[in-house]
């Protein structure tokens, strides 16, 4: 018996052309299934809870405070090329202080009137035990810095507080 016979048939039963169709369509069926169906299967196995993080900003000055400021609670982060799973919740401003000498030669902090703190806290979705907290790419750990992009502005900031809703 041969395999492809003389109308091009592979075991006499099928063509070549439509085998390759078939498996074409079958690989995609199971691409789509898998791209749709992993993260609810993923959810199932370690829901996910909201994460609250919220990060300082140090010694911003005048201009950067007036831009970040004017950022609406519910914008959302981006990473890359492409948003992720976390919005902004708020942005408060407060004073820088410094370390300056008095005229004693004795350490104090001392407000600067030219810069701010930015205090941003923002909300995402993540899984508690998850053994590496993830914003996108960038990981959430207190004292890590952070990249803290929306579509207008893109600042360096320092996680003071990581804690998760329920």
């Amino acid at each position: 018996m041969k395999i492809v016979n003389e109308k091009g048939k592979l075991f006499g039963i099928i063509n070549v052309i439509d085998l390759v169709v078939i498996l074409v369509i079958a690989l995609v069926a199971v691409a789509a299934v898998y791209k749709f169906a992993a993260p609810a299967a993923g959810e199932v196995i370690a829901p996910k809870s909201d994460m609250t993080v919220t990060m300082r900003v140090r010694g911003a000055m005048d201009y950067l405070e007036a831009e970040v400021i004017k950022l609406q609670p519910g914008e959302r982060l981006i990473m890359g090329s492409g948003y992720v799973d976390a919005e902004l919740v708020s942005v408060e401003s407060v004073p820088y202080l410094a370390a300056a000498t008095s005229d004693a030669g004795q350490f104090i902090t001392a407000q600067d009137p030219q810069k701010h703190d930015l205090l941003i806290t923002i909300k995402a979705k993540q899984a508690k035990d998850d053994p590496i907290l993830k914003i996108g790419t960038q990981e959430i750990r207190i004292g890590r810095g952070f990249t803290f992009k929306t579509q207008t502005v893109e600042v360096n900031a320092i996680i003071e507080k990581v804690e998760f809703d329920g």
